[in-house]
This record gives structure tokens, C-alpha cells and sequence, in this order.
């Protein structure tokens, strides 16, 4: 649904960014490799993302490269969980 942004780091959490687009603010979380490998708060970024929509929550996942996405959507098929799908390292379970 919303495929990537392209905007200003306007902040960050521990978890997420907030990214400026034409003056929409969108909330999108990242690993903790993305996080540290954005440019400081201020500057422009182009992430890919996925949203993932459930009955009771919208959440924008933002990953800077387009396999990185897509391997977030398979360990989403797999029923591993979003969240968890961050901490995946190759050697981990889910």
C-alpha cells in the first residue's frame, strides 16, 4: 500500500523515525542496523516500507533496501510477527 518515503528524518525513537513527506509526519519503525545506519535527524531519506494492517492497528515498517522488505514479508507469511522479524539474524527461530 505504501511502497517507500522519501522525506526528512523530522525525529527519532528508540524503535522509529518520524519522516516528514510535504508535512505529513509518518511514524516508521526500524531495526536497530536501519536506525543506526541513518543519516541524522534533519536530513532527507528515501526508506522502502510495508504496512502491515490489523484489525486493531496500522503499522509502517521502513527498511532501507528493497530486499530487506521483501524478506520482512516473508517472515511475516511465516507467521513470525513483525516485531520479531527485526531480531531475525539468519541463526535465530522464530
Amino acid at each position: 500500500m505504501i511502497g517507500s518515503l522519501k522525506g526528512r528524518i523530522e525525529y527519532r525513537g528508540n524503535d522509529h523515525i518520524c519522516v516528514d513527506v510535504a508535512g505529513v509526519g509518518y511514524i516508521v519503525y526500524c531495526s536497530e542496523k536501519t536506525l543506526s545506519s541513518l543519516p541524522v535527524d534533519g536530513e532527507f531519506i528515501t526508506l522502502f516500507t510495508d504496512l502491515v494492517v490489523r484489525e486493531d492497528l496500522l503499522q509502517l515498517f521502513g527498511f532501507l533496501t528493497f530486499a530487506e522488505k521483501e524478506w520482512h514479508r516473508i517472515m511475516l507469511c511465516t507467521r513470525c510477527g513483525s516485531q520479531r522479524c527485526f531480531g531475525y539474524s539468519g541463526d535465530s527461530k522464530c
